[in-house]
């Protein structure tokens, strides 16, 4: 007997960016094998409006739309908003400017739904550099305040182009995802191939939250970690590597999409870099399975990326090297995140984390 289809449901937060999350949701709806929900939590002031301009886009007999909003501004909050309202079997917890290629679904429920993926509880999508055909947002430009235009080519999409290159990329200047994270269970962080996995998959431990998708009970029972404010860099990370607990993780090569990376609603550099390098010490604080060592191999991370975002910031010619003091401020934090009781820990880190967003 052939198993019942998987469905599958769009979950997404998103803040201040409502031309690009048009765009995801019609490019969601218009897939070959459409969503069962479209699950937005939006905490926009205007979030109100939002919900009306996204549910003109939803045609009649088509997804079901759960508009959803939150006190509480922060992107882990907002998914495990949206993860909790949908029903759907896999849910695609995609950044609201995510924008996927037609087929992109439909490969991505294929691996969920092989045999040889009975096991596999995530599965990520690849990037691709264009937009998909017939994008409306291929012609869009930046203006003034903060609306969205594809990001600029940055000292990434410069070492690309051998393997030499490659390597300085992820080892010096630490850009991989991989190398963003502390490995606090013990499993290596670069997966090896393990048993028989679905065709055009290949093995992962992390995906970016631009291109991840999870089995609803995964996500339950791994919850985003919801003492992060704000923009929250890392919290993907975490959640993902956490997956892999419950099962295996691959990315499938045939599912494509862009991600257009809008500017609007994000956070300073500075503070980016500040609370990606102190999220990463307290999900190792929250979850190590040994706390003492782990704490070190986050000092250890936290020094190469001082070097890593010195030059960053040196290659890209932002001479007020905002990375490398967003690097500082972490340090100088880092060690109390480890240090302070756990009673107290969670409240004491959300107030850390606003004197920073405020400063």
């Amino acid at each position: 007997m052939t198993a019942a289809p998987l469905s599958w449901a769009l979950c997404t937060a998103t803040l201040n960016r409502i031309d690009v999350l048009e765009e995801s949701v019609r490019l969601a709806i218009a897939q070959t094998r459409p969503p069962l929900e479209i699950v937005i939590c939006d905490t926009s002031e205007t979030w109100e409006a939002h919900r009306d301009r996204i549910a003109a886009l939803v045609p009649e007999g088509g997804p079901r739309l759960i508009y959803l909003s939150s006190e509480h501004p922060s992107s882990a909050v907002q998914r495990n908003v949206a993860i909790r309202a949908a029903s759907a079997d896999v849910l695609f917890v995609l950044d609201d400017d995510s924008l996927m290629y037609p087929d992109c679904a439909d490969a991505i429920m294929a691996v969920y739904e092989d045999p040889a993926g009975a096991d596999i509880v995530a599965v990520g999508a690849v990037g691709q550099q264009s937009l998909p055909e017939g994008a409306a947002l291929a012609t869009a430009r930046k203006e003034k305040g903060g609306a969205t235009a594809p990001a600029r080519p940055g000292p990434a999409a410069r070492l690309r182009s051998s393997g030499p290159a490659r390597w300085i990329m992820r080892e010096v200047f630490l850009m991989s995802a991989a190398r963003n994270l502390v490995a606090y269970d013990d499993r290596p962080i670069e997966s090896e191939p393990k048993g028989d996995i679905p065709a055009d998959t290949e093995p992962a431990t992390l995906l970016s939250g631009y291109r991840l998708t999870v089995r609803r009970t995964t996500a339950l029972a791994e919850p985003y970690e919801e003492a992060l404010l704000a923009y929250c860099p890392g919290e993907d990370l975490d959640a993902c590597y956490r997956y892999g607990r419950h099962g295996r993780i691959v990315t499938a090569r045939r599912a494509r999409l862009h991600h257009f990376e809008a500017a609007a609603g994000r956070i300073k550099r500075r503070k980016a870099t500040a609370l990606g390098l102190l999220n990463v010490a307290y999900v190792t604080r929250r979850h190590s399975t040994d706390p003492a060592r782990h704490e070190r191999a986050w000092y250890v991370f936290a020094l190469r990326r001082l070097l890593a975002d010195a030059l960053k910031d040196t290659a890209s010619r932002r001479w007020d090297y905002p990375q490398l003091k967003g690097v500082v401020t972490a340090l100088r934090h880092g060690r109390r995140v480890f240090r302070e009781p756990e009673p107290t820990l969670r409240d004491w880190y959300v107030e850390l984390q606003r004197k920073i967003l405020k400063a």
